[in-house]
């Protein structure tokens, strides 16, 4: 039996080559649509949870919407928590969501923008199908401008058992309702995700809850310097975020009720719902 060649033999000191650690995992922070393909089994959960307290932020402390929320603007560091950073298309809020005079109207972006976001986000990280591919699809996107939603996966798939359950789902359906008015507040579908209290970790109360007016102006939006994100933890606070959206819900109701003028928001369009131009 003749020799294998030299370049076959492997002695004791040889080790299989492998490739770089980072050829393999790539650095942080990913993506969450990257997070779960590297980490299928992630606790979907409390990341969604963690965005939905940052979405609530926005809304609720710094007043603003922000206006690209999907799994691919989330970005989720190497011990697992998850960030919303701002976008681009983050705006003031000016505009009270409404509901459409028509199907036809399109509706400038609102916080409700972002609630309906945020439900096709769950979505997404439950079910690995990306709205934005169903998108490019224009049959689809007229099924789902007409308020025709996803059918719910069944018992025993993979969405279910990673923990899309009867009460994240009956809130998507809320989430997606084709009138803005209609949808929840993010601090109401934070609830659906067993959220802790956010107040020990937000910066302290604003002024009182925005509200319309009559003219089309916008209310106050806090400068940078009016919001101090270094306070104690142990400091005291009017108000946790919750029950400031609570209060911007109401002031909401009283807007829409007494009939006073729209407020206008001069804002391009946005993906996810109610836009103005193309």
């Amino acid at each position: 039996m003749s020799s294998p060649p030299p370049s076959d033999v492997q002695t004791p000191n040889d080790s299989p080559t492998t490739a770089p650690a980072s050829a393999t995992i790539p650095p942080y922070p990913l993506s969450m649509k990257e997070h779960l393909v590297l980490k299928p089994n992630a606790d979907r959960r409390r990341l969604l949870l963690q965005v939905a307290v940052m979405l609530a932020y926005y809304h609720v402390v710094e007043r603003v919407v922000h206006g690209d929320v999907k799994l691919t603007t989330v970005l989720v560091d190497e011990r697992g928590v998850a960030q919303l950073p701002k976008a681009t298309a983050t705006v003031p809020i000016t505009w009270l969501p409404r509901a459409p005079a028509n199907p036809e109207q399109r509706l400038p972006m609102t916080t409700a923008t972002d609630v309906y976001a945020f439900a096709w986000l769950v979505f997404h990280a439950f079910t690995d199908i990306d709205p934005q591919e169903l998108a490019q699809n224009p049959q689809m996107m007229r099924f789902i401008a007409s308020g025709v939603r996803p059918n719910r996966p069944g018992p025993g798939t993979l969405p279910t058992m990673r923990g899309l359950d009867d009460t994240i789902w009956n809130m998507l359906v809320r989430c997606w309702d084709i009138s803005p008015i209609a949808r929840p507040p993010i601090t109401e579908v934070i609830h659906v995700f067993n959220s802790p209290s956010p107040s020990a970790d937000l910066p302290p109360a604003p002024p009182p809850p925005y509200e319309a007016q009559s003219t089309g102006g916008g209310g106050q939006t806090p400068s940078p310097e009016t919001v101090d994100t270094d306070y104690p933890r142990h400091a005291a606070r009017s108000a946790t975020p919750i029950e400031l959206a609570d209060a911007h819900m109401e002031s909401v109701d009283r807007q829409r009720d007494s009939g006073d003028g729209e407020p206008r928001l001069n804002a391009s369009t946005t993906l996810n719902g109610e836009s103005t131009s193309a």
